[in-house]
């Protein structure tokens, strides 16, 4: 049976475009729905422009129903993203089991971080204890019920999930990495740091900034705050070192197009996480109470944030480039991938 799949509805980080991508460079057919477009900038297939206005209520429940009905007979897999289905509320899900739809489970942190469990982390902290959780856990408890398996980025957000029979898949995040030409950093008297704190509390910033203030070499602190994508990506360009976060203990995006990039990165790596990535892992992993070394370190070498860009470069090549892992999803879709953690694939 030909593979039919649809992504939706709430784009992360250009995780759902970039698998459509991925997936329709493999011969699947593929597209990225959304009910509106976030200010993130990443493309989308299908924007229904759905908005919270309440005289628009009607229309926009009817123009849901009528996309969603639509796409049972134009799709056979639902990729969902965020914990959202083709309806709000997964009121599609058993609709679209009897139709014969696969359904695929991706999350991707706060969708299901201490939705079900209070786990704790070193620097991370729980930003949801004024969100009820049986509100959460019913919004997820329908897709839960009926996804036909379960994907992560990584190992960190497995122990949120509630006991549930569902096979669980690692697939890393995807990166178009061919959009990305690396310029690795070279000597330079006052090497320019980059941080873009998208969310402060989340990210670590007030405490990466008091630890930057113990550095005794010179530098320039570049903070990327309110950009646009491509304004955001001309600051990553120039930039010497770049400072993701320190807090839940795995890397993200933005660490992902850094090193695409050539840029040498720093973010926290759980010792216990670092054991489940590839040995060749780059990043440089850095506390609270040691960071202000760490980048002395960098300022003080160049050559080795060339080396470290240059390894950062061919680690995203490897792991997380859209068209090798659309691979493996496809495979995983049809049920015959052949190891459930990708990272040992790749």
């Amino acid at each position: 049976m030909e593979l039919k799949v649809i992504h939706g509805m709430s784009e992360v980080a250009g995780q759902g475009i970039n698998s459509v991508k991925g997936l329709r460079n493999n011969g699947v057919f593929s597209n990225m729905a959304v009910w509106r477009k976030n200010q993130s900038g990443y493309d989308v297939d299908i924007d229904l422009n759905i908005d919270k206005s309440i005289l628009k209520m009607p229309f926009n429940a009817l123009k849901m129903l009528l996309f969603a009905f639509k796409a049972l007979y134009k799709y056979n897999v639902l990729h969902s993203h965020f914990g959202y289905s083709l309806l709000p509320f997964g009121l599609d899900l058993k609709f679209d089991k009897m139709m014969g739809m696969k359904v695929f489970a991706e999350f991707h942190g706060s969708d299901i971080r201490w939705a079900y469990k209070d786990i704790h982390y070193k620097y991370l902290e729980n930003y949801t204890v004024n969100v009820r959780k049986s509100k959460r856990q019913k919004r997820l408890k329908r897709l839960l019920q009926n996804t036909d398996g379960i994907i992560f980025h990584d190992f960190e957000l497995i122990p949120h999930l509630p006991c549930i029979d569902k096979p669980i898949y690692i697939v890393p995040l995807r990166l178009d990495v061919k959009k990305f030409k690396p310029i690795y950093p070279e000597y330079r008297d006052k090497p320019v740091i980059v941080h873009a704190p998208s969310r402060r509390q989340v990210k670590g910033t007030d405490k990466i900034l008091d630890a930057l203030k113990k550095v005794k070499s010179d530098f320039k602190l570049v903070l990327v705050e309110g950009k646009t994508q491509e304004e955001a990506f001309k600051i990553y360009k120039e930039a010497d070192i770049i400072i993701d976060q320190i807090s839940g203990g795995t890397y993200g995006v933005l660490a992902l197009e850094a090193m695409a990039l050539g840029k040498p990165v720093i973010t926290y790596i759980d010792d216990e996480f670092r054991a489940t990535f590839p040995e060749e892992l780059p990043i440089v992993s850095a506390e609270f109470d040691n960071l202000h070394e760490i980048i002395s370190d960098l300022i003080a070498n160049s050559n080795k944030r060339t080396e470290l860009g240059k390894a950062g470069r061919r680690y995203v090549e490897r792991y997380h480039d859209a068209d090798k892992i659309g691979v493996y999803l496809k495979r995983i879709y049809e049920g015959t991938v052949e190891e459930n953690n990708l990272f040992k694939l790749l």
